[in-house]
């Protein structure tokens, strides 16, 4: 019971988590770069101390990424597209196992006999 309610939360963090990269990925693709640089933070520990961390860069070369220009992504920090690939993949696993799921419940309410709302509606005169 408890091995299963904490499979339960550890899935749900997880895609809850998916869901939030899911716009990090896509909005470089639909948003403008300047509409990007608004809505992003400025790094505090640049604000701060006054030398980047490890992520500084990573907004511009998530951009760069998007536009297929992946040399001057790795310029700018070179763990973007390492990131990157693992945020897509995760996005990719996530996808596979959320329509897995949908399947699953699929079969399960077609193997109890219940009545689809498309099979409910009739054409018949």
């Amino acid at each position: 019971m408890f091995a299963e309610q904490v499979r339960t939360s550890f899935l749900t963090a997880w895609l809850i988590v998916s869901a939030v990269i899911l716009p990090v990925l896509l909005a470089p693709f639909v948003l403008p770069p300047k509409t990007i640089f608004s809505l992003a933070p400025q790094c505090q520990w640049k604000a701060k101390y006054g030398r980047e961390c490890a992520l500084c860069g990573m907004t511009t070369s998530f951009i760069l990424i998007s536009k297929g220009e992946l040399n001057a992504a790795l310029e700018r920090n070179r763990a973007s597209i390492p990131l990157y690939s693992a945020l897509l993949w995760n996005e990719l696993v996530a996808l596979r196992y959320t329509l897995g799921e949908l399947r699953q419940t699929w079969k399960l309410v077609r193997r109890r006999g219940h009545r689809l709302p498309t099979e409910e509606i009739s054409c018949r005169s």
